[in-house]
């Protein structure tokens, strides 16, 4: 059996599974291996190293690439590297965005020989010969709106969502076009299980969403190889029947959402996964804020907490442990 569904079905018998469908990377642990930021988004042999690193911190699973740029590269975008500020690493940003219309969207015939693609799938295949079953690895991707605001300038893609909807939609297939390729490609090497982030869909109306978001969806969802987490980030409470009907294997949500709300309109059985705790948690709170922060988020045994910044700010390691010892108790 899939491990992800063994997790699950551990967790909800009561035996707590402590679960990353996002990417997690304890700083502290990344310095003690000597690991450098921007070489583990782009090296192989220290994307692997530093995905073992939440497994060595006590999670049940691991989640990679860590920077959700990938599939911009692969359709020309570009990648803009940066030093660490201040002993911090900065994530990177996009460089020029060159699309604009849906021709402007060429997907290559290779999608796993592009970009970073090969050192990434390579990544996979050599966390999971090295965890040895021991936990789950999976892959994150960012969903087709998400996507949309890293290739298009997001001021023009907002106004084309209100004023050329038709546009935009055709946009949005394109996306899931090479989305559905990168995920299984992903799967092919080895990820059990996809989280799709859809980061900035909460910004347009739920009539929007249904309209041009929805479809694409459902689409990503439809045939898979790998059970997905659908994720949404911000205010998800008004869109959470329209995340249902595109039929994800499980939910994410963060800290915005109303959890009781979520809870009850969540299907019995379906996985909830929850950020707890403001952004900065990890590395302000004490150990006993973030323990009774846990408890107060395990409302029910569908409910698995989820740590809010791993490395902005970074979290402090004995906050880490404190979060996952809550979490696998209760």
């Amino acid at each position: 059996m899939n491990l992800f569904y063994q997790l699950m079905e551990s967790y909800q018998r009561g035996l707590r599974a402590v679960f990353t469908p996002h990417p997690f990377i304890p700083l502290s642990r990344m310095r003690e291996k000597s690991l450098v930021f921007n070489d583990i988004l782009q090296n192989e042999e220290d994307m692997a190293a530093a995905a073992m690193l939440a497994v060595e911190e006590g999670f049940d699973s691991t989640t990679l690439p860590f920077d959700m740029n990938v599939e911009a590269e692969i359709l020309g975008g570009e990648i803009l590297y940066h030093e660490e500020t201040e002993g911090h690493p900065v994530y990177p940003t996009m460089g020029v965005r060159t699309i604009q219309t849906t021709e402007d969207i060429r997907i290559p015939d290779n999608v796993s020989e592009t970009g970073r693609m090969s050192v990434i799938l390579q990544a996979i295949r050599k966390a999971k010969e090295d965890l040895k079953d021991r936990a789950g690895v999976g892959a994150f991707i960012p969903g087709p709106f998400t996507l949309a605001g890293q290739v298009l300038d997001p001021e023009k893609m907002f106004v084309m969502v209100l004023k050329k909807p038709e546009a935009f939609a055709a946009i949005l297939e394109r996306l899931t076009d090479l989305l559905c390729r990168v995920r299984d490609a992903y799967a092919s090497a080895g990820a059990e299980f996809v989280t799709v982030q859809e980061g900035g869909a909460t910004t347009i109306s739920p009539q929007s969403f249904e309209k041009l978001l929805s479809p694409q969806l459902t689409v990503l969802l439809s045939d898979k190889k790998a059970p997905h987490v659908l994720s949404l980030t911000g205010r998800s409470d008004h869109f959470i029947d329209l995340l249902l009907a595109c039929k994800p294997d499980a939910l994410g949500v963060d800290q915005e959402c109303d959890l009781a709300s979520v809870v009850e309109r969540t299907p019995k059985g379906m996985p909830l996964f929850c950020v707890c705790g403001a952004y900065d948690m990890m590395a302000k709170a004490t150990p006993e804020v973030v323990r009774e922060t846990v408890r107060r988020c395990i409302t029910t045994d569908r409910v698995f907490p989820l740590p809010p910044a791993d490395i902005y700010p970074p979290a402090k390691p004995e906050n880490t442990a404190a979060f996952i010892e809550t979490a696998r108790q209760g």
